[in-house]
């Protein structure tokens, strides 16, 4: 009597390492968005070695995903999977982002393609494509339904949707991170305060659906291994949290260098600043009221700081 097949266990993770198998396809676009990206970077004169070197590994990471065992057992094993995943959504699109490929582009354009560029940019879709909140969204969405719903399931046995989510992971990690890390050309760039909670936000999804992953039960993705499953909750939640962390440490690092971002809480937190800075001092010259401007330069409120230092000084409250 024949036993009924299960799900076919992961590959050793050594043959996902060793294996190899050419994306001629990829390859070719990947060629040539690394021969426009350099011919551009020539052309601009005094454009960065490191954004250069930051868009050729976020291609290298793409030739690595798309040619070496992450793909060829990336749609049949759920950890091999959730490994193209983190690269596809995290690494690929962070690389990506450090490279300025927006200003690099606006710079080789001429001037009245340039000027539609900064047209399209500055539109109301556009703002509303780079939107904070639209970009969080999108990214938790992304998230959830490609990994808590039947679309698992579906993938498992369609390769048309395998390739469509990894286009959905690409679109959602260069949205995400173009606003909650970049410093390219975006229509209102969000204050570092806002990046830092929005970074958050999204790490606070990231681990949560590892965890649920963690403790799926076979009849949740019975088209793969469990274990596989658990262990691909385990490198969500913990790489990455871990990878988001990486890049909170760098966007920390690029606030204190960005000599325009003292003290960068956005408007209505500085303004709340603003009104508990003149209780304190005990006066109404701290500076305009609606909370425009950096306190920390501001003459006035450096005044009035100072003398209510001198009657602390002098015993008085």
């Amino acid at each position: 009597m024949l036993m009924p097949m299960g799900p076919t266990p992961g590959p050793a993770w050594v043959d996902v390492i060793t294996t190899w198998s050419p994306a001629w396809g990829v390859n070719a676009v990947l060629l040539v968005l690394a021969a426009l990206y350099l011919v551009a970077a020539r052309r601009h004169g005094a454009w960065p070695v490191r954004r250069t070197a930051s868009f050729l590994a976020a291609l290298a990471c793409g030739v690595i995903t798309w040619n070496s065992g992450i793909a060829v057992f990336g749609h049949a094993a759920f950890a091999v999977h959730m490994v193209m995943h983190l690269a596809l959504i995290m690494v690929v699109p962070a690389f990506w982002v450090a490279a300025h490929p927006l200003e690099l582009l606006r710079s080789a354009l001429p001037s009245r393609a340039g000027a539609r560029f900064d047209a399209a940019l500055d539109s109301r879709a556009s703002r509303a494509l780079f939107f904070p909140g639209t970009v969080l969204v999108f990214y938790t969405l992304v998230i959830v339904l490609t990994h808590l719903t039947s679309f698992m399931e579906a993938m498992a046995a369609s390769m048309a949707l395998h390739h469509a989510e990894q286009g959905l992971y690409l679109v959602a990690g260069v949205l995400f991170f173009h606003v909650a890390i970049g410093v390219d050309l975006l229509p209102n760039r969000p204050a570092y305060f806002v990046r830092y909670v929005l970074m958050a936000l999204a790490m606070g999804v990231d681990t949560l659906v590892g965890v649920v992953l963690m403790q799926a039960p076979a009849s949740m993705f019975p088209s793969y291994d469990l274990e596989g499953v658990h262990l691909g909750g385990a490198l969500m939640w913990v790489v990455g949290d871990g990878l988001m962390m990486v890049i909170m440490v760098l966007l920390g690092r690029l606030w204190v260098t960005d000599a325009s971002a003292k003290v960068d809480f956005g408007p209505w937190l500085e303004s709340a600043r603003r009104d508990a800075f003149r209780e304190q001092t005990g006066g109404s010259d701290a500076g305009p009221d609606d909370g425009s401007g950096d306190l920390d330069d501001d003459d006035e409120a450096l005044a009035a700081y100072n003398r209510m230092l001198t009657r602390l000084n002098r015993g008085g409250h």
